[in-house]
């Protein structure tokens, strides 16, 4: 039982574009390591959360990720730690200074996050959890990003942010059939909220508003082993202010995408993911290809 169980299991990777099987229900008392690779081209910033219109931005991003569940009062729990290693190149235009290009690596904002069952999500320990039948599942999700990420305000594009990031979600998972052959759908709801910038590129503070994110996911197994799913996101707000000004970057964009992923071992799994905006009212435009590997203890 124990491989389809872990099966299931696939962990937060960037505050942006998690992807598929992140919040099902697991047991507690385990631990998780994963890395994961992505390759991203949009015009949008390093933490794909500032439009930048007038920008054709190049991403790879390494997120080295912890996670551990454990037992709230007899409730699912999760904790997970992500550490961003990465770079940025690109070239953006129309800026008072002309075209401007940038090349940069380093070290992107960490996240931590926390995860607490509300319905349907009883702490359980491995034994207990191959005997549980799951029905709908809803969680409160916390997540906060600080500023610790490499930043230069004489960049035009950075890896760091210079300014904290709060994410509230409540993800809900409805799983579907046999536990060896199962369907589940996701539904995940979240709000980012961002403190200011207060030393922007070219200016002397940034605000933005808050960015609504509707993510879900269909993945079915079609083996113990195999599963494959089709991913939807769809994206709203966070427009930027400088100076007093409007910087006219509302975000409004649907994305979509495909994941495949296999249980290699007992304690080893991975996924691969590609997706990209199919629809948008922005003047956005972004893919991306995702590498997951996971290793559960």
């Amino acid at each position: 039982v124990l491989p389809v169980l872990l099966l299931v299991l696939s962990f937060k990777a960037v505050a942006q574009g998690e992807g598929p099987r992140v919040y099902l229900l697991a047991p507690v008392e385990i631990n998780a390591l994963s890395a994961t690779y992505m390759d991203m081209s949009s015009n949008m910033n390093f933490s794909q959360s500032i439009l930048i219109p007038e920008a054709k931005v190049s991403s790879e991003v390494l997120a080295l990720n912890y996670n551990r569940f454990f037992d709230i009062n007899g409730r699912f729990a999760e904790l997970w730690l992500t550490g961003i290693l990465g770079s940025v190149d690109g070239t953006v235009r129309g800026t008072p200074l002309g075209d401007l290009s940038a090349d940069e690596s380093g070290m992107g904002d960490p996240y931590l996050a926390l995860r607490v069952g509300l319905i349907g999500a009883p702490a359980l320990k491995p034994a207990e959890f191959s005997q549980h039948h799951q029905g709908f599942q809803m969680h409160a999700l916390a997540g906060v990003t600080p500023p610790l990420g490499d930043y230069d305000s004489n960049r035009v594009l950075n890896l760091g942010t210079n300014r904290w990031s709060f994410r509230l979600g409540l993800p809900m998972v409805l799983p579907f059939g046999q536990p060896s052959t199962s369907t589940y759908l996701e539904i995940n709801p979240n709000v980012y909220l961002y403190g200011d910038n207060d030393d922007p590129f070219g200016a002397s503070n940034r605000e933005q508003n808050p960015l609504f994110v509707l993510e879900s996911h269909l993945t079915h197994n079609f083996t113990p082993r195999l599963w494959a799913g089709l991913d939807l996101r769809y994206q709203y707000g966070g427009e930027t202010t400088t100076d007093g000004v409007r910087d006219d970057n509302r975000i409004e964009q649907l994305g979509g995408g495909v994941a495949l992923g296999y249980q290699f071992t007992r304690a080893f799994s991975g996924f691969v993911s590609y997706g990209e905006i199919i629809e948008q009212r922005d003047n956005s435009e972004g893919d991306m290809l995702r590498l997951r590997a996971i290793y559960t203890f």
